[in-house]
């Protein structure tokens, strides 16, 4: 592999004339570009065996390649097309071959060098540009405001058909290094996305009035959202240690957009069978005085105010049902779990309303729980 050749400006150009390329912004052809390298073969070599085909898209910068393509015919007979791929005479040309279906095969004729463009990465990018496009003519805006929603948790999650609408949803915020974002103990309408700038987030133990320092978050994080999936009160303080730039979604688009989508809840009867059948891990978000009140057999205990900071101990190649009281908190918790990439499902009702065993001796709750 090598990386790319001068003429780097020169390929751009001539994709950016070419469809599907056509369809990008200058910045994400160049993010697809960039993305690929320069790869070099010898002649008789095979790049793609039958069966072995993809999305990928080579672009052919010097040399030939031969295309072998089985079809079957209107009499149902198999025939095989063969065809050759070599860039044009005039300066800067290139040659183009797109997704290639499993019926065929390329090999290389004469020495070649071509970009072995991820098809995964188009298809993601042109799905996105319709979705932009829309609504932003700005390109730099465009660019922007895409690669801070790739990185936010939950909007990694949403359905495509949500995109736009949360794009055209958020809301610009400027602030100053010293401002408090959200307070403790207010009520909550928004939820932030930090573009720039960095912020702490604190708690005060209401039982001895300390303030705890909980974390520092920056470009990319999201937080407030707990309050939006409560319907209750802030649970922490976020003040910016710095200048910077949030983006703001409101609740109700919130609610609309984003919550439906990252937040899946279980009934009792579906929790059971699962837990049944030995394929799902229990979480107790509750704090640790109400495990009194009981708790399922073999649930690991987090507490929800400090599972934001404790999913190391949690294994993504297990499913999750976080259960609370009633079922409200819960659903905060499985959010943030998906939101960490995590699959997790909300316990509908909540321990209040589970009809099946509960465990009545809290001195051996989850935290004795082997997490294999």
């Amino acid at each position: 592999m090598h990386s790319l050749p001068p003429s780097f400006n020169a390929i751009l150009a001539r994709l950016s004339q070419t469809h599907p390329f056509s369809c990008l912004s200058l910045p994400q052809l160049e993010y697809a570009v960039k993305s690929a390298c320069v790869e070099s073969a010898v002649a008789g070599q095979a790049l793609i065996n039958e069966g072995s085909g993809g999305l990928d898209y080579l672009v052919l910068l010097d040399g030939e390649l031969e295309v072998r393509r089985r079809f079957l015919n209107e009499q149902g007979m198999l025939e095989c097309e063969v065809g050759r791929l070599h860039p044009g005479d005039g300066a800067g040309e290139l040659a183009l071959l797109r997704g290639i279906s499993r019926q065929a095969s390329v090999s290389v004729i004469r020495a070649s060098r071509y970009l072995r463009i991820n098809g995964e990465c188009m298809e993601e990018l042109l799905a996105w540009s319709q979705c932009l496009t829309k609504e932003l003519n700005n390109v730099a805006e465009a660019r922007e405001r895409m690669n801070l929603v790739r990185q936010a948790g939950p909007f990694r999650l949403l359905p495509l058909e949500n995109v736009q609408r949360a794009f055209a949803a958020l809301r610009p915020m400027v602030v100053k290094d010293g401002a408090v974002i959200i307070r403790q103990g207010d009520s909550g309408d928004l939820y932030f996305i930090i573009e720039r700038g960095v912020a702490e987030v604190s708690r005060v133990d209401t039982a001895s009035g300390i303030t705890e320092a909980l974390a520092v978050i920056g470009p990319g994080d999201g937080f407030g959202e707990e309050a939006l999936l409560l319907g209750g009160f802030r649970n922490a303080t976020v003040k910016m240690q710095t200048n910077g730039c949030l983006w703001t979604l409101r609740k109700q688009d919130f609610d609309v957009l984003v919550k439906p989508t990252v937040v899946e809840e279980f009934s009792a009867i579906q929790a059971q069978e699962l837990a049944l059948s030995n394929t799902v891990r229990w979480i107790d978000c509750r704090y640790e005085v109400e495990l009194e009140e009981g708790f399922l057999p073999g649930s690991i205990h987090l507490p929800l105010d400090a599972l934001r900071h404790s999913t190391g101990i949690l294994d993504k190649h297990h499913t999750y049902v976080v259960y609370c009281h009633s079922g409200r908190r819960s659903v905060c918790a499985a959010y943030l779990l998906r939101e960490r990439g995590f699959l997790a499902y909300s316990l509908i009702g909540g321990i209040r309303d589970w009809p099946y065993t509960i465990v009545r001796h809290a001195d051996k709750i989850a935290s004795e729980c082997v997490l294999a």
